[in-house]
């Protein structure tokens, strides 16, 4: 059991970890917009995919590995709130600072 916690800890870590460097190149290549909509099609479209990546990764950790199923869930469910509370506030701040907000 002890054992499975950890699995359960570190695989939900390594999880969030992929989707934080798959995040990181999706907004390197949305900074390269030339424009509002191409940038928000890009981290959107971005953020779909990286969620099924983070989707397919937990269900494979689930059949193969003997990780304790409530600590994985829930150590990959509070990283990604957070993760995904960062980055929008990243493109908020961003969206800001270039001058990429709708205008009234």
């Amino acid at each position: 059991m002890t054992t499975g916690l950890w699995l359960g800890l570190g695989g939900g870590v390594a999880t969030v970890g992929l989707h934080v460097l798959a995040r990181m190149l999706t907004h390197y290549a949305a900074l390269r917009a030339s424009d509002r909509e191409t940038f928000l099609i890009i981290e959107l479209g971005g953020l779909g995919g990286r969620m099924g990546l983070v989707f397919v990764v937990m269900i494979v950790v689930f059949l193969y590995a003997p990780v304790h199923v409530p600590t994985y869930v829930g150590t990959l469910l509070g990283l990604l709130f957070v993760s995904i509370a960062f980055e929008i506030w990243m493109i908020v701040r961003r969206m800001r600072q270039d001058g990429l907000m709708a205008r009234d």
